[in-house]
């Protein structure tokens, strides 16, 4: 009966081989650490309707892929972090737009760029175990040019017996670490 239920079980994991299992990357933003020093500029923010839109597949366990999409997953806790740190923060629908900034006095614009991996060392189960999270927060000034630069980096990891009730697990531990130090980066900055 053993032999027969592990051949099930192998069967199974060979037939789901291949498919890409839908996580979420968002962290609790509850857990978020609040700046200790808070500016009184406006500022914002800029994600491109492609970048939104953008899914991403990276390995899980048992040969399978899981599949996200991390601007989308991220964008209430980059707010979360900028709203800590600044008087106010727009989302804005385009870099051109001069008027917009001009009349909400927006001195400073983020534009994140994100870059993921994943990985697990399981055989049998497909959430991963591992996942890096890295954030590039680029801000240009009021004349378009760099006026700060940041890149952080989040690790996540979970195993079976954490993840098996919330299979994101090990990328919103990731995704939480990145921001958290991209909150300490804004302390230290001249933003």
């Amino acid at each position: 009966m053993k032999l027969l239920t592990n051949m099930f079980f192998l069967f199974s994991v060979l037939i789901l081989s291949g498919c890409a299992h839908q996580i979420s990357l968002n962290p609790d933003t509850e857990k978020l650490q609040v700046t200790e020093n808070k500016s009184a500029s406006v500022v914002g923010y800029y994600i491109s309707e492609d970048d939104i839109k953008t899914q991403v597949k990276t390995p899980g366990g048992g040969g399978d892929n899981v599949s996200y999409k991390p601007y989308k997953d991220t964008e209430a806790a980059l707010y979360t972090v900028l709203s800590n740190k600044f008087e106010n923060v727009y989302k804005l629908e385009s870099l051109t737009d001069s008027t917009f900034l001009k009349d909400k006095k927006i001195e400073y614009v983020f534009i994140p760029t994100i870059t993921t991996q994943s990985s697990s060392d399981s055989l049998f189960t497909w959430p991963p175990t591992e996942f890096t999270f890295t954030l590039n927060c680029k801000t240009l000034n009021n004349n378009g040019d760099i006026a700060w630069n940041s890149e952080v980096k989040g690790f996540g990891k979970a195993e079976f017996d954490e993840f098996k009730n919330d299979f994101s697990l090990s990328a919103k531990r990731a995704t939480e670490e990145a921001f958290n130090k991209l909150v300490v980066e804004l302390d230290q900055s001249n933003l």
